[in-house]
Order: structure tokens, then C-alpha cells, then sequence
């Protein structure tokens, strides 16, 4: 079994302007990204379950959180989240690592161990942004999963 451990500068989130386009952009000078994929769990027990909490398998729940420097330029940027989240509309979004590392294409390949990604679509839960004095800007956004979340299979819609 292949031990590569994957350095997370290449690790990147991708954004599709809106549902099925294939055009991506990569999130500008994002410095961290995080997914958390959880299972509600619903109880079970009963009288003859002894002294147990006995469980069975809820709802999953895929949301998460990015960083990044407040910069201007045609990534995407704590500028066109704010607009997301002002449409109230879900986003295409990919997390996983480019073809070729700064060419901003996510790599869908599922070849070895090495190409895991996750692909679906997003609403923008919550965009802060941050300017504190000689100091770089600096904007997070949060998200929660709307519809399609994929392991290794990637959302077109």
C-alpha cells in the first residue's frame, strides 16, 4: 500500500460560476480550507437493550469553512461570496487537487489513492471579512452542503 502523504498547499477548493457550467475557478489566495463530513445518529434503545445506547445510521451533514488574503483579480474571492450568499443560490463546488499544480483545473481522475476528491453543490452560509491595521485583509467563508455531494464522482448540476 502506497504511503503519499498529500501536502496540503495541494489541496484546492474550485467554484463553478453557476449549475452544469464546466468553466472552474480556483478560490483566490485561499491559505486553509476544511471538510467535515458527519452522521446524525438516532437511538435505538429500548427495554431489552440492557444498560447500551443502542444507535442506527441518520442523516449525513457535508459543511465547511475556507480562508483566505482579501485580494482583487478574476479568482474567486471574498467579494463574489458575498454575492452568493446575497442570491441565496447553491454553488458548484470541488475539493481535491489541480491537473497540473496552479492551472486552476481540478483533477477528477480516480487512479490510485493519491486523486481523492469530493464534488456538490453549496449555499454560502457566512462571509467575514477582516482588516485589522498593517496587517494583511483576510475573509472566511462557511458553507453547508444543498444537494448531489459526491466522493470521487463529480456534480454537474
Amino acid at each position: 500500500m502506497a504511503n503519499d502523504v498529500i501536502s496540503g498547499d495541494l489541496v484546492m477548493v474550485f467554484v463553478s460560476p453557476s449549475s452544469g457550467a464546466t468553466t472552474w475557478k480556483t478560490v483566490a489566495h485561499a491559505t486553509s480550507h476544511t471538510l467535515s463530513i458527519k452522521m446524525e445518529t438516532r437511538n435505538t434503545s429500548n427495554k431489552g437493550a440492557g444498560s447500551y445506547v443502542t444507535r442506527k445510521p441518520g442523516y449525513l451533514d457535508v459543511t465547511g469553512t475556507l480562508e483566505g488574503m482579501y485580494i482583487d483579480d478574476d479568482k474567486y474571492n471574498a467579494e463574489d461570496f458575498a454575492l452568493a450568499i446575497v442570491a441565496k443560490a447553491p454553488m458548484l463546488m470541488i475539493f481535491g487537487k489541480e491537473t497540473v499544480q496552479l492551472n486552476g483545473v481540478p483533477d477528477t481522475t480516480t487512479s490510485g489513492l493519491t486523486h481523492f476528491y469530493s464534488s456538490g453543490q453549496f449555499y454560502i452560509t457566512g462571509v467575514d471579512q477582516t482588516a485589522a491595521d498593517k496587517e494583511n485583509g483576510t475573509y472566511s467563508v462557511t458553507f453547508e452542503h444543498a444537494s448531489g455531494f459526491q466522493i470521487n464522482k463529480l456534480i454537474t448540476s
